[in-house]
C-alpha cells in the first residue's frame, strides 16, 4: 500500500510539474505572438503612409506635365484660330459668314477647355492632400477626356476649310 501511495504521489507531482511548465510556455508564446502582431500592424500602417506619399508625388508630377502640355496645346489652338481668322477675312462674303460662325464655335470650345483645365487645376491643388489610388484614377480619366476633346478641336480646326460634301 505504501508503494502504491508513493507511486501515486510521484505521478501526481510529475503531471503537475509538466502541466504547469506547459502552461507557462504557452502563455509566453501567446504574448510573443501578440507583440509580433502589434509590430506588424505598425509596419503596415507605415507602409500605407509611405505608399500614399509616393502616390501623391507621382500624381502631382503627372498633373504638372499634363497641365503644361495642355496649356501649350491651348495656346497653339489660339494661334491657329488667329491664322484662320486671317484666311477667312480673304474669303468671299457667303463663305466668310459660314466660316466665321464655325470658327466662333470652335473658339468657344477652346475657351471652355481652357476654363475646364483651370478649374481642374484649382481643384487638384485642393485635393492633393487626400490623394489615393481612386483619386489617381479620376485624374487619369480627366486627362483622357481632356486630351480627346483637344484632339477633336484640333481636327475640327484643320477641317474648317475642307469641303466635306462629296
Amino acid at each position: 500500500m505504501k508503494t502504491n501511495f508513493l507511486s501515486l504521489t510521484m505521478i501526481t507531482l510529475m503531471a503537475g510539474t509538466i502541466l504547469t511548465s506547459c502552461g507557462k510556455t504557452t502563455k509566453d508564446d501567446a504574448s510573443a505572438v501578440k507583440e509580433d502582431v502589434t509590430e506588424l500592424n505598425k509596419d503596415l500602417e507605415q507602409g500605407a503612409k509611405d505608399t500614399g506619399v509616393e502616390t501623391k508625388e507621382a500624381v502631382n508630377a503627372d498633373w504638372k506635365k499634363f497641365e503644361a502640355s495642355s496649356k501649350i496645346a491651348i495656346e497653339n489652338t489660339d494661334t491657329q484660330i488667329k491664322v484662320l481668322r486671317d484666311k477667312i477675312a480673304k474669303a468671299d462674303k457667303a463663305e466668310k459668314v459660314k466660316l466665321t460662325a464655325k470658327l466662333d464655335e470652335l473658339e468657344k470650345k477652346n475657351t471652355e477647355l481652357k476654363e475646364k483645365l483651370e478649374k481642374r487645376g484649382a481643384a487638384f491643388k485642393e485635393d492633393v492632400k487626400e490623394m489615393n489610388q481612386s483619386a489617381k484614377e479620376e485624374e487619369q480619366e480627366f486627362e483622357r477626356e481632356f486630351t480627346h476633346d483637344m484632339d477633336e478641336l484640333g481636327t475640327a480646326l484643320k477641317d474648317l476649310f475642307k469641303d466635306n460634301v462629296k
